[in-house]
């Protein structure tokens, strides 16, 4: 298993913040750091309407050295110890990354870009990552403060996703000495009709019992000796997906979704639940897909 962790910058501050995140990161499960920059290539069109390499590149090539060569310094500030490369690459930054995934223990990167590259890693790439990376994706967030201490918060269903996010939240606890809390959300069935109070409030108890079955279940396939003895708070929340995730985290430090879903519990971990809690959490998010 691959234990370097690689981390996109593109001069913006929460790239930054993404490569001190990288760095403690990488610095935690004894991993080794790259830092990259990527920058599509810009073209002009000649007379004959033939596409040409602008001058320009050689400037952003020049711009992209420095950011590599600020970050690096910055790392070994902080980590001096921690093996630490940078690379600079032509490209199309999303592509760029998602090819670094392949040999990567994880990929870093910004929410949103701000940067001098007109929006190297901009929130598309993060979203685009999130789906297609071969390797767990950490998107930080544009939130000012960095979260310390507090549970992993992951959101589970009753998919294989919702297992390997549960899985990976464990193993995160395990390296930070904290706990897990294991979020199920659930909603009582739309009913066509006015019901008696006692049978919505016996389909709203089958619901909550169900998504603690799912809790107990994805928790019982998930952990592992190294796992083990991490404490799990498992809560059981009546409320849509993203909200419940988002909600439980207040006090996380880290939030840990799957990239898919097709569970009983409203389909947790579809797309559209993930980027709305890439979109909406003031945490770290780290998307993890199946295990390849």
């Amino acid at each position: 298993m691959s234990n370097k962790f690689v981390v996109g910058i593109d001069g913006s501050a929460i790239s930054q913040r993404a490569v001190e995140f990288a760095a403690d990161e990488a610095a935690l499960h004894d991993g080794e750091l790259e830092i990259v920059y990527a920058v599509e290539l810009p073209t002009d069109v000649d007379f004959y309407g033939m596409t040409i390499a602008g001058p320009q590149i050689e400037v952003l090539q020049h711009y992209g050295d420095e950011l590599l060569t600020a970050a690096a310094a910055k790392v070994k500030d902080s980590h001096p110890d921690l093996p630490t490369t940078t690379k600079s690459v032509i490209g199309n930054p999303t592509w760029v990354l998602i090819s670094a995934s392949e040999d990567a223990a994880a990929i870093i990167v910004g929410s949103r870009g701000l940067g001098a590259v007109k929006g190297a890693f901009l929130g598309s790439v993060s979203s685009r990552l999130s789906t297609e990376a071969s390797c767990p994706v950490f998107v930080i967030s544009e939130h000012e403060e960095r979260p310390t201490g507090g549970p992993i918060v992951v959101g589970v269903d009753d998919s294989e996703f919702g297992t390997a996010a549960l899985a990976f939240a464990l193993a995160q606890a395990a390296a930070r000495k904290t706990s897990v809390r294991a979020v199920s959300a659930y909603r009582a069935p739309a009913l066509a009709a006015p019901v008696e109070p006692e049978l919505l409030v016996a389909l709203q108890t089958s619901e909550a019992q169900e998504a603690e079955r799912v809790l107990t279940t994805a928790l019982e396939r998930a952990v592992t000796e190294e796992t083990k003895n991490v404490e799990v708070e498992k809560v059981a929340v009546e409320d849509s997906p993203a909200n419940a995730i988002i909600e439980q985290s207040k006090d996380a430090q880290l939030i840990v979704v799957g990239s898919h879903g097709k569970g009983f519990i409203k389909r947790l971990f579809l797309g559209s639940v993930s980027r709305q809690v890439l979109s909406d959490a003031d945490r770290p998010v780290v998307v993890v897909d199946l295990p390849h």
